[in-house]
């Protein structure tokens, strides 16, 4: 039975050729994949490293993209689990309720019924906090520990909620962050819903962007769940990416419950915690992410990328775009790294990265298509195609007139990375993004918001919940 091997330049995981030790891929060298080191053995999560183009030309800037892949195991090794009852540390969960008018009928019923399954569905312990808003805000119980008294004080309270008003979403973002960070446990979720557009108090999405990194920052998670086709989807997607969380769009009311119950359940199931990338990159090279989700710091030749919770059973793709200044021919330029976090029961662990190498060869015999990984070029060309949605959708929320040019712009770099796999994809990959862009010109229609969602799920390898809109 071949053994597996791993390619020393793109990095790309494969079977034993019967050949030569060659990558068929990019023609690297290959070596047999070998098992972690003795102090890594308690390590489950499972990480590798991948470079898309292993040749660059001499004597030009360079541009190159990484992939991380990471994988987390459908439960925590035993020896890594919280030491509770439960499994897992305490959380709380902070729930933000858009109560303005237009949540009047099936959505407030439908809000308030995700809400009482939750806290009941929370273990005793937990604790849950619960702000409105609509013209202003109001904090509806305040922190407190989950116990038989408290859930029946919230199915009370719940009652007693009746929609009215406009929609003063930062302000209670703002209070429900401040309430999560008043009961601040193991792990914290604030979530907020809305079905409307931010038109009270602050209103820019960059502000209201800004204060969910913040909170992030703070140590809380910040989702989001836009509720049928009249709220801002490029908001919410800015507030959950910064805020490290999730943003869902919900079509239909009788479906918040599962998406609020599909996102609490993912916080409760971390496998990690507080997970970073660090790299080790060739001297002159800047690291870039594609997403504010995952905020990259760099420190000379050392990169860490923050990527935060992760849940259990999840594959995550993680693209770094790398810049790099000219270099001499015949370098071999070494990228190394690890994946750190924290267990749910406290253990700081390590996983090593897999070394990727890019080689610089003679400017005049470089071609566009040399060295390619194809299936690397591939997980990629997705990505920065997701990425280009929410980029556009952001700035058509900013500036509506700046927009068409946004789509330019992103088309171009997109168009241009997809000459890796040949002029006929190029084209086609182009004719869907402006198919995509003429979906997010049309920001109150169901097609923006599916498109905007299912970008903002890509990029953040976001499970839709069981009974999911179609």
């Amino acid at each position: 039975m071949p053994q597996l091997m791993r390619c020393l330049y793109c990095g790309t995981l494969q079977d034993e050729p019967s050949g030569a030790k060659t990558c068929a891929l990019c023609g690297g060298e290959l070596a047999f994949e070998q098992p972690p080191p003795p102090d890594a053995q308690g390590s489950y999560i499972q990480a590798q490293l991948e470079l898309d183009q292993v040749n660059a030309p001499a004597g030009k800037n360079i541009e190159r993209h990484l992939l991380v892949t990471l994988r987390s195991p459908a439960q925590v090794p035993e020896p890594f689990a919280a030491n509770t009852d439960t499994g897992r540390p305490p959380m709380a969960f902070t729930a933000v309720l858009d109560i303005s008018g237009s949540m009047s009928g099936e959505k407030i019923i439908h809000a308030k019924e995700a809400v009482r399954q939750a806290v009941h569905s929370l273990h005793s312990g937990d604790f849950f906090s619960l702000v409105v808003f609509s013209s202003d805000v109001r904090t509806v119980l305040e922190p407190g520990a989950l116990d038989a008294n408290l859930r029946k004080r919230v199915e009370s309270l719940l009652g007693e909620i009746t929609p009215t008003g406009m929609t003063a979403l930062d302000g209670g973002l703002q209070a429900g962050i401040e309430k999560g960070l008043r009961a601040a446990q193991a792990s914290n979720l604030v979530l907020l819903l809305s079905d409307g557009q931010a038109n009270v108090g602050e209103t820019d999405l960059e502000k209201i962007g800004a204060r969910a990194a913040q909170a992030r920052a703070q140590g809380l998670t910040v989702s989001c769940l836009g509720v049928g086709s009249d709220y801002n989807e490029a908001l919410l997607s800015e507030v959950a990416s910064q805020g490290g969380g999730r943003y869902y769009h919900v079509q239909q009311p009788a479906h918040i419950v599962s998406f609020l119950s599909g996102e609490l359940g993912e916080m409760a199931g971390l496998a990690a915690r507080e997970l970073h990338i660090h790299l080790e990159l060739p001297l002159g090279a800047v690291v870039q992410t594609l997403s504010t989700a995952y905020p990259a710091t760099q420190d000379g030749a050392h990169a860490d990328i923050l990527v935060g919770d992760m849940p259990a059973d999840l594959e995550m793709e993680i693209p770094i775009r790398l810049l790099l200044t000219s270099q001499k021919e015949g370098q071999r330029l070494p990228i190394r790294g690890a994946a750190t976090y924290q267990s749910p029961g406290g253990s700081r662990l390590t996983t090593a990265l897999n070394p990727v190498t890019l080689r610089i060869v003679s400017a005049q015999q470089f071609r566009l298509r040399d060295g390619v990984a194809t299936p690397v070029v591939e997980r990629v060309l997705a990505q920065l195609k997701a990425a280009a949605v929410l980029t556009t959708a952001r700035a058509m929320s900013q500036a509506p007139a700046q927009a068409a040019q946004a789509h330019q712009t992103q088309r171009d770099h997109l168009q241009a990375y997809a000459q890796l796999l040949g002029d006929d994809r190029a084209l086609k990959e182009a004719s869907e993004l402006d198919s995509a862009y003429q979906a997010i010109a049309s920001p109150a229609s169901p097609a923006a918001k599916q498109s905007v969602a299912a970008a903002h799920a890509f990029v953040r390898s976001a499970r839709p919940p069981k009974n999911q809109d179609r």
